[in-house]
């Protein structure tokens, strides 16, 4: 497939992506502002009704224009088998969401032959959305995102980003601690929202100093990650570690740390 119907295909699953999670987001709103969330209640996650039902608009969406693509919901788990794949987290934030805190949204990647060539992230409390593709950058709200702080790590604030495999092993647990003490001895302010997704906005658009992602979870990661290397993150990835900034000075402060715990 030569390089511009690349671009056209990518603009064309761009499109489904926005249509897929502003679906999602605006149910989730509605039932936000309504106050009433059922589900079931664990000491390390919720699982709420909405998050069944926003991803069931999302999916609609996505097999409409593409019932030929693999699907793998973040509550439904793998369906199909194809060389694109749709991952999808219908609420990232159900904690929050739960409580009553306004910090959440809704996302989407999609994964060719394994990687990332789409991404998008919608808050619908403040109507925010992101959107990536592979090679061709990210926007915010349909204007040109590009990262960057100018605040010293010293005095900034870094998102760490704990995944439920690692919440959910007693090694792991401890060991993630440790790191977000190291990190909080370091930098100003350590940023736990349980909203990875916000986080990664907030990355992108340079209003955080970076980010640590310990474990995290695919439904979030793939979606993040691209548009945080689209805005022009910098990073490193290894085995359950993803460590980002907005410069390389800053990422390798980050590692430093991470590596000295």
């Amino acid at each position: 497939m030569n390089e511009p119907h690349e671009r056209a295909s990518r603009d064309a699953l761009a499109d489904v992506a926005t249509r897929a999670v502003r679906a999602g987001g605006d149910y989730l709103a509605g039932e936000f502002r309504n106050g009433r969330v059922d589900g079931e209640y664990g000491s390390d996650d919720v699982k709420a009704v909405a998050d069944h039902e926003a991803e069931s608009r999302v999916l609609a969406v996505i097999r409409e224009a593409y019932p030929e693509h693999a699907l793998h919901g973040e509550e439904s788990g793998r369906v199909g088998e194809s060389r694109y794949e749709w991952v999808v987290d219908p609420l990232d934030g159900t904690n929050n969401f739960a409580s009553g805190l306004p910090s959440f949204a809704t996302a989407v990647a999609v994964l060719r032959d394994g990687d990332p060539v789409v991404s998008a992230i919608y808050e619908p409390l403040p109507d925010t959305l992101y959107v990536a593709r592979d090679g061709a950058g990210a926007t915010v709200d349909g204007r040109p995102l590009a990262t960057g702080s100018d605040v010293a790590l010293g005095n900034g604030t870094v998102s760490f980003v704990v995944g439920l495999p690692a919440v959910r092993d007693e090694a792991l647990a401890a060991r993630a601690d440790t790191i977000e003490t190291a990190l909080d001895g370091r930098c100003k302010r350590v940023l736990n929202t349980w909203s990875p997704c916000v986080d990664w906005g907030l990355v992108a658009r340079g209003s955080l100093e970076g980010i640590v992602c310990f474990h995290p979870d695919v439904y979030e990661q793939h979606a993040g990650e691209l548009l945080a290397r689209e805005a022009g993150v910098v990073s490193a990835s290894r085995e359950g570690l993803y460590v980002g900034a907005g410069d390389a000075e800053t990422r390798d402060e980050l590692l430093a740390v991470v590596d000295g715990v």
